[in-house]
């Protein structure tokens, strides 16, 4: 009887402090650094992702680099930054003036979501918004044809594929919204469509 008494009691003072201990951290000061750190840096991820794009402006062929990088978290939600700029002459269809070309640069900002990035074969949803101009020129660059700048907006779906644990290659498309702009003989109707990607993801993926 003695002994069952004891157990019972020793049982009641240990429900008791455990309940103490949770009622203490429930009221626990959450901070950034130190105990109850609510920021988990074992799923935060980097990344560098060069890539290459095909599309059209004004009626003419337009092939792209594209660079960005960024952080990762739980390998599924990205943020970074990007530069995206024109790898030939573009001739615009609209163009009067023989032998100019136009160049073509964007930058920005980019967010991300991936969708079961632990599967071989999964999607990518990078969105891009950032700040672009336009600019003709010529061979002997003694005509000054002055530029256009605009804001810029691009939904993009990839289809990823995980190469190795450090590397994935990606293809896909996204369609380009230009900001309001006119700019010699078009404007930003002529300049936004869709383009296809195809590119590579280099990082630390957690």
């Amino acid at each position: 009887m003695n002994k069952c008494i004891l157990f019972v009691s020793l049982l009641f003072l240990f429900s008791s402090w455990q309940n103490h201990i949770i009622a203490q951290e429930e009221n626990e000061t959450k901070t950034l650094f130190g105990d109850g750190n609510p920021v988990n840096f074992d799923n935060l991820g980097a990344f560098i992702a060069p890539s290459f794009g095909f599309t059209q402006m004004d009626g003419s062929s337009a092939s792209l680099f594209n660079l960005r990088t960024g952080v990762s978290f739980n390998d599924k939600f990205s943020l970074g930054g990007y530069l995206s700029t024109s790898l030939n002459e573009i001739q615009p269809e609209s163009e009067t003036v023989p032998g100019v070309y136009m160049d073509y640069w964007t930058a920005g900002g980019f967010l991300e979501y991936t969708l079961l990035s632990n599967k071989l074969f999964h999607f990518t949803f990078p969105l891009y918004v950032g700040y672009g101009e336009v600019e003709m020129d010529n061979e002997p660059g003694d005509l000054d044809f002055g530029e256009s700048t605009f804001w810029q907006i691009e939904p993009t779906a990839l289809l990823e594929v995980n190469l190795h644990k450090y590397a994935r290659l990606n293809i896909g498309a996204g369609y380009r919204f230009v900001g309001q702009m006119d700019y010699r003989n078009f404007n930003q109707s002529d300049i936004s469509g869709i383009t296809a990607y195809a590119g590579l993801k280099f990082g630390l993926f957690r």
